[in-house]
């Protein structure tokens, strides 16, 4: 059945690419783009959930201090230049003081402090990225609740000086300065007072090339450029709609009949299908799935138990069922991070986390009592109610059974729900996903520190913490990264904490007649500075 789904889905696009699609770009008139993206997930507050929804919006709308091009070289956005101290602990940035925000006010280092303000507030609860800005002084003692805000080291010295103090050097810190806390928002319109600032235009301001103009909840926004950027004359385009459509048909459909002009993570066999047809991009995502086993759940507390599920599984097979997008993973570290110290792929540069071994799998659950998975209590999968999710938890059940005796009950709910699920520990197993915010292992291996707000099943390691601390302070990029390979060893290989499954590739479309289309460090279309050709 699977079968006559994708050859009626190949017949569509065969005749769906007869027709020509269209963009409102006649001689004179408005240049309007329209792109469309599977994931509304997160809001677009850098001091809230800052996830899929914020990134794809501040690449558009809000400049942070610097960020890096495709080949990693640091671009100047809200900043045009800073300087680091010799020890390597204060960093002062200097803004430009011809940044402006969309009202036409300037961009100021208070600006800069609000943000991280009111993400290290206790009582801000949607802060999921505080943990970035721990490096600096009095920081992680402010969101503890154990400091003052006013303690943590971050001053403006006057409007267009930014100076920072660090707990100790920290050799990515640039990298960090591209994450949501780092981000400017308007002080006095920007507050905790008023969580839903950034749904309002008058209140959402942008520093970027464009500024938010209408948000419509789970369905799209409208961006509109921005007269006030300090680049505004490479700014060709005038309003960008993005659409949030979380079918992949529909959204397949929509690229297709002229709807939207760019469509972003579509069904793998679109790559075949539209192999030569010069509207393909493909990029290799620096993301990784995984199961998250609950902690403090019988028998998922016993290791034996964790790395039976590991082991026990055939990540060839699962992949050939979900997609040929998805690609088999032993490593949580996403497949195609760069390592910090060479060319290659970080999960290159060392032998497996883990080996699948059905035999073995069997014997560990044996060891911990349930031999053949008799009396293995039934547990229930939690997962985000997509056709991937789906079909990605299917295959695990089914391979539990079969090859450990074990009974998955499935449990796929809306993405709200399934949020809330894994903040709050309220699963057994839950598909768990992270796509990197910057090009450093060190973004996937904090996450489970003691400490970590995105620690969700309760990882409490002090030997973890303390390679993690350590890879913090040194300045030997070399040792840091062998620190790192450690750490990922005992969180998975050696605990399994964490049971890695697929990394994958994102399969998107755009219309060839859209041109100027940058490319950021982790492979991502930056449409700041597209245009759209006659």
């Amino acid at each position: 059945m699977k079968n006559i789904y994708r050859i009626l889905a190949m017949a569509l696009i065969l005749v769906m690419a007869l027709t020509s699609l269209s963009f409102a770009s006649a001689e004179g008139a408005e240049k309007l783009l329209n792109i469309a993206t599977v994931s509304g997930a997160g809001d677009l507050d850098p001091a809230g959930i800052a996830i899929d929804m914020w990134t794809e919006y501040a690449k558009l709308c809000v400049d942070p201090l610097i960020r890096f091009d495709a080949e990693g070289n640091v671009v100047y956005e809200a900043a045009e230049s800073y300087e680091v101290s010799d020890d390597q602990l204060v960093w002062t940035f200097h803004l430009r003081e011809n940044g402006k925000w969309s009202d036409g006010s300037p961009v100021v280092a208070g600006d800069f402090i609000n943000t991280i303000q009111r993400a290290l507030n206790p009582e801000n609860g949607m802060s999921i990225y505080a943990s970035v800005l721990y490096s600096i002084v009095g920081a992680q003692e402010a969101r503890s609740g154990e400091g003052s805000l006013d303690d943590v080291a971050v001053v403006a010295l006057d409007d267009y000086t930014l100076q920072m103090t660090l707990k100790a050097p920290c050799t990515y810190f640039t990298s960090l300065l591209t994450v949501g806390p780092f981000y400017p928002s308007k002080t006095g319109l920007a507050t905790l007072e008023d969580p839903s600032w950034w749904k309002n235009p008058e209140t959402s301001l942008g520093n970027g090339a464009f500024y938010l103009a209408e948000y419509v909840d789970s369905d799209h926004y409208i961006v509109k450029k921005n007269p006030y950027y300090w680049n505004a004359d490479a700014v060709n385009i005038d309003t960008i709609n993005v659409h949030l459509i979380y079918d992949q048909q529909a959204l397949l459909a929509a690229y297709q009949t002229g709807e939207v002009d760019v469509a972003t993570g579509l069904p793998d066999y679109i790559a075949d299908a539209y192999a030569d047809s010069g509207e393909l991009f493909i990029w290799n995502m620096l993301t990784s799935k995984f199961m998250l086993p609950n902690l403090s759940v019988e028998p998922l507390n016993d290791a034996r138990v964790r790395e039976a599920i590991a082991i026990g599984i055939n990540r060839a097979e699962i992949c050939a069922v979900i997609g040929s997008d998805y690609i088999p993973s032993t490593s949580y570290v996403a497949e195609f991070m760069m390592s910090n110290c060479s060319s290659e792929y970080f999960s290159k540069e060392r032998d497996p986390l883990f080996v699948e071994d059905v035999e073995r799998a069997q014997q560990l659950l044996a060891d911990a009592g349930y031999p053949g998975g008799e009396g293995f209590p039934t547990l229930t999968y939690t997962y985000p109610n997509s056709d991937k999710d789906a079909l990605l938890a299917q295959a695990i059940q089914a391979q539990l059974k079969q090859n450990l005796g074990i009974t998955i009950e499935l449990n796929g709910v809306e993405d709200q729900v399934y949020s809330s699920a894994r903040a709050n520990g309220e699963y057994d197993l839950i598909r768990h996903s992270w796509t990197a915010d910057f090009n450093d292992p060190i973004n996937y291996l904090d996450l489970y520190t003691s400490y970590s707000g995105g620690n969700y099943n309760g990882v409490n390691s002090p030997e973890y913490d303390a390679l993690i601390e350590a890879s913090n302070e040194t300045s030997d990029q070399v040792e840091r990264n062998d620190l790192l390979h450690q750490a990922e060893q005992i969180l998975v290989g050696d605990n399994f904490f964490v049971i890695p499954v697929t990394t994958q590739v994102y399969i998107c479309l755009w219309n060839p007649r859209l041109t100027n289309v940058s490319i950021n460090e982790k492979g991502e279309p930056m449409y700041r500075y597209a245009d759209l050709a006659a």
